[in-house]
């Protein structure tokens, strides 16, 4: 089996990958390599690349919801511009109990979510073509990636953010300097082994009365509204993950 540079990664950082799991990330990567030739779904086609940048890089997020001691079990996801399908499908992957919902406003890119659901047997998925603005329902989560304004992101996702969900972005070598007026932002950052990059993860939340959270998801009691920075390890050599 290959997936080398998966392996590596995840074990040297306690990401936990069985059997099961790399027989559909080869998968997964072989229709990206397809269908990149064809439609625009990443610039990353490199078989390094995909499984260090994409599916290596989705992962994280584990480890960020662990470090705020959030489950992600049993939970509903909502990934914001899901494109590629980073970082819904390589979560829903390793998290089977969960429900994943992939937004994606393009129908081709929508066309290759539907086609990776079925040949990786994903049940846990279902692909919304649409844009996020046009969606209703309730998540426990949001996942956003490749995000270069926070502001733009909340406002685009606010009628998910007042009924309770929390938003995670997943963002580059750059910080949020910013606070934001009614949202509690948790920040969490990342320098994995391994690799030469930093990543960095937002947490938003809108400061609801803590009666109305479910607090089965981990929320906690509003307090301030500054950040919280977790820093895991020594910085490395950033990396620019602005391209996807």
């Amino acid at each position: 089996m290959s997936l080398e540079r998966l392996r590596e990664l995840c074990d040297l950082n306690d990401i936990e990958l069985r059997e099961e799991h790399i027989l559909k990330f080869q998968k997964y990567k072989e229709l990206l390599k397809r269908w990149g030739k064809k439609i625009n779904i990443t610039s990353i086609l490199d078989d390094e690349g995909i499984e260090e940048k994409h599916f290596f890089d989705s992962l994280l997020g584990l480890k960020a919801f662990e470090s705020l001691g959030l489950d992600f079990k049993n939970k509903t996801f909502l990934d914001v511009g899901s494109g590629g399908g980073f970082p819904g499908v390589p979560l829903s992957i390793v998290i089977e109990g969960s429900t994943f919902h992939l937004c994606e406003s393009k129908h081709k890119k929508c066309v290759f979510l539907e086609q990776a659901k079925r040949e990786l047997k994903l049940e846990n998925v279902k692909v919304l073509c649409s844009r996020v603005e046009d969606l209703d329902g309730k998540y426990d989560f949001l996942l956003m990636r490749a995000v270069k304004d926070p502001l733009t992101a909340i406002k685009l996702t606010n009628h998910f953010l007042e009924k309770g969900s929390i938003l995670c972005i997943y963002r580059g070598k750059e910080k949020f300097p910013e606070n934001i007026e009614d949202y509690k932002v948790k920040e969490v950052s990342f320098s994995p082994k391994g690799v030469k990059f930093e990543r960095h993860f937002l947490f938003i939340e809108n400061q609801i009365p803590a009666i109305c959270r479910d607090r089965s998801r981990g929320w906690r009691e509003p307090a301030q509204r500054d950040k919280d920075r977790i820093n895991l390890s020594n910085s490395f050599e950033a990396y620019d993950f602005s391209r996807r």
